[in-house]
């Protein structure tokens, strides 16, 4: 199995002297730009055009909650006749702002984007008469501030048992005219769903890496993202939320959750709207998808050995991976964690080998990541061997190495037919601890996955004769 908000500030406490409004009054520019009154006689989707679509699209912007864009294409002053994905889901947040009208006397609780007979309805109550409404424009020169848009949110999908990265929101943020320190994300699972459908959720960048580990939600429904980061100046970060879903969802078939995003903590003063919603994606408990189990490799050393200061080509540890029955797989990354006392200096010209393919390692404090691309394809029914394998320098005399894998997740795998991420579990060299062994609760391959995932073989350095032969711990 894989192991697998912002502070919520209102334009009233934005900081006065950071910030520059500019106040574009539609009516009071050009009545033939104000968006009301109007009234709309015609449904509207996607590839609708003409003016009923621009008066729909300057009746959006006229609210911050629905606005198309904050800049750009779409933003105030810049409409077009053309209904595009932005106005779907601008008006999708229309439709779920007055959802009590709109959505729940046709049994839906999420905005479909399109403009029906009930949103129309609507639309027509809330535009009678002349407004004036003001959009805000703000000057970045000295505001420290991170901008929330909406980047297209991920396309609706099912979520099968054991299903690993499937996408439920994405979010984009943007700093002004200085960086902006985000210090935690609080989340939150709402919607016609349970928890029990999610075995942990995750943060990932637009490329796909990780920020912080996996969390879970608690009684509230909630969860943390406790892991800083910064976004430069004048530069967006675009987030997803992925759901790691349980391996039985017999309980929970046919539930649409969704995954909100509630409070961003940051340094900054935060524009936009939250919460802010996801994509309801559909528990689903039959569709089987693949998965891999691991063993020992042939190339690990076994056991607990000494070595010599410049000993070069050492094998520590190796595991063998092998993709289930059901689709082939896609290995994407590996990471090794260095659990010895040895320092980085005292180790070098790291590699992973697969099947006798060396490929780099970057290293970030005592982890080893080599990420592969393309990925290396396992076909179904085959296996495949990983080792790390290294040099010894001058020094680190009397000091262990021990190259482990700290969780399962350390070892990402993507399933080829549908696209998820899926699980490894140990299928030997079991034990509840130990070196060269895969540490379980009951040292079973039943038992629920220990920490590490896979403990290495222990290597002492020796700066001449063999002295000891150590086990870390």
């Amino acid at each position: 199995m894989i192991m697998y908000s912002i502070r919520k500030y209102s334009f009233a406490t934005l900081p006065l002297l950071a910030l520059y409004f500019t106040l574009i009054a539609f009516a009071q520019a050009d009545t033939t730009t104000a968006p009301c009154p109007y009234s709309w006689t015609q449904d509207l989707q996607v590839g609708s055009a003409g003016d009923d679509v621009l008066k729909l699209q300057q009746f959006l912007n006229s609210d911050l909650n629905t606005q198309i864009a904050v800049s750009g294409a779409g933003s105030p002053g810049n409409e077009s006749t053309s209904y595009g994905l932005r106005t779907k889901q601008a008006v999708a947040k229309l439709q779920e702002k007055y959802a009590a009208d709109i959505l729940y006397p046709i049994g839906l609780v999420k905005g479909t984007g399109s403009v029906g007979m009930k949103t129309r309805t609507k639309l027509n109550a809330l535009c009678t008469t002349s407004t004036t409404t003001a959009a805000v424009q703000i000057t970045l020169s000295d505001a420290e501030i991170l901008t929330i848009t909406d980047p297209t949110q991920p396309a609706a999908t099912l979520a099968p048992p054991g299903a690993g990265g499937v996408p439920f929101t994405t979010i984009t943020l943007t700093a002004g005219s200085k960086d902006v320190d985000v210090q935690s994300i609080t989340v939150e699972r709402t919607g016609p769903g349970s928890d029990g459908s999610f075995d942990s959720i995750s943060l990932t960048d637009e490329n796909g890496d990780g920020i912080g580990g996996d969390e879970h939600f608690d009684s509230n429904h909630q969860t943390v993202f406790r892991e800083p980061f910064t976004i430069p100046a004048h530069t967006s970060k675009t987030l997803t939320i992925l759901g790691n879903m349980a391996n039985e969802l017999t309980d929970y078939a046919g539930q649409t959750p969704i995954i909100q995003i509630n409070v961003i903590d940051t340094s900054a003063s935060v524009v936009g709207t939250l919460p802010f919603k996801g994509t309801a994606q559909t528990i689903n408990d039959s569709l089987i998808i693949g998965g891999a189990t691991a063993m020992l490799s042939q190339y690990d050393p076994d056991t607990n050995t000494n070595r010599y200061i410049n000993d070069t080509d050492i094998r520590f540890s190796g595991i063998r991976i092998t993709a289930n029955s059901q689709e082939d797989l896609t290995l994407d990354s590996i990471t090794w964690d260095q659990g010895g006392t040895a320092g980085n200096s005292d180790i070098s010209n790291v590699v992973t080998f697969v099947n006798g393919t060396p490929y780099p390692t970057e290293m970030v404090d005592h982890s080893y990541t080599s990420t592969f691309f393309p990925g290396i394809v396992i076909p179904k029914g085959r296996s495949i061997d990983a080792y790390i394998q290294g040099d010894l320098t001058t020094g680190g005399s009397n000091r262990t190495v021990e190259f482990d894998i700290g969780g399962s997740d350390d070892i990402a795998l993507t399933g080829n037919t549908f696209g998820y991420g899926v699980g490894i579990s140990a299928q030997g060299n079991t034990a509840v601890s130990g070196n060269s062994v895969f540490i379980t609760s009951d040292g079973s391959p039943d038992g629920d996955e220990g920490g590490p995932f896979y403990a290495g073989s222990v290597v002492t350095i020796n700066g001449s004769a063999v002295t000891s032969i150590g086990k870390a711990n």
